[in-house]
């Protein structure tokens, strides 16, 4: 049976390519404002971290230096005048004596009363505690209105003086430069800063208990660094994993 010639269907050809007028006329697809800013965040915020962290560690050899040269600083002599950088000394009496026991250890506490400024407490050894009573006059050294140093017959105490509140500064710029450096790693941002507001804050305590121990203990600067360095990665690890859990 013969199909008729006109009832066979017809291909139809494919549409011409469009010319360069007709392509210079369609609308072009454009990547919105929004969406470029959202993708360039986690560099943004891994950027920033890590200049807070530099910071942070800038501020915390600042400090140590500051308590270095603190220490370091010569008794003024009979030639010193006003104004010049060196200790003081004073006669202080003391007032009471406490012991403060916990289930670790025993501290021993005078109440120095001084003779231009408030009576204050002063953590001493067993020994300067045994050997003085209320009444007693001890020796103050004083350096920029601070006492750094009690004696009183061969005995010697120096109050920690420790710059608490340069502590919680430098520690905030490092414990939320260390997280934010961390939180910029992963895919899921949105989430992960989420995460990362509720996990600087133990960063940052952590950060200041560390910083405490190292200013105080007053190892060589370049140890200290070394030390500090190595904490950081750690806690950055220790950060990276706790997300990855997440």
């Amino acid at each position: 049976m013969t199909v008729p010639e006109d009832s066979v269907p017809v291909q139809d050809a494919p549409p011409p390519e469009p010319g360069p007028e007709q392509r210079a006329a369609a609308p072009r697809r454009r990547l919105r404002l929004g969406d470029a800013l959202w993708a360039a965040a986690p560099f943004a915020v891994g950027f920033v971290g890590l200049a807070l962290t530099v910071l942070g560690f800038v501020r915390f050899t600042d400090t140590f230096e500051e308590i270095r040269a603190y220490r370091a600083t010569p008794a003024c002599t009979a030639a010193a005048a006003p104004g010049d950088d060196c200790a003081t000394s004073e006669s202080g009496r003391v007032t009471e004596k406490s012991e403060e026991s916990d289930s670790d250890s025993t501290s021993y506490v005078l109440t120095v009363a001084r003779e231009n400024a408030p009576s204050a407490r002063y953590s001493v050894g067993e020994a300067f505690y045994d050997d003085v009573a209320p009444g007693t006059v001890v020796e103050l050294k004083i350096l920029r209105g601070r006492v750094f140093e009690l004696s009183y017959h061969g005995h010697r105490s120096q109050p920690p003086n420790t710059p608490y509140l340069e502590i919680i500064e430098f520690s905030a710029l490092i414990g939320v430069g260390l997280v934010m450096v961390v939180a910029s790693l992963f895919g899921d941002f949105e989430f992960t800063m989420a995460l990362s507001l509720m996990y600087s804050v133990g960063v940052w305590i952590a950060t200041a208990v560390g910083s405490v121990f190292l200013i105080t203990v007053q190892w060589p600067l370049i140890v200290t660094l070394a030390v500090g360095v190595a904490c950081w990665l750690f806690a950055a690890y220790l950060t990276y994993m706790t997300y990855e859990m997440f």
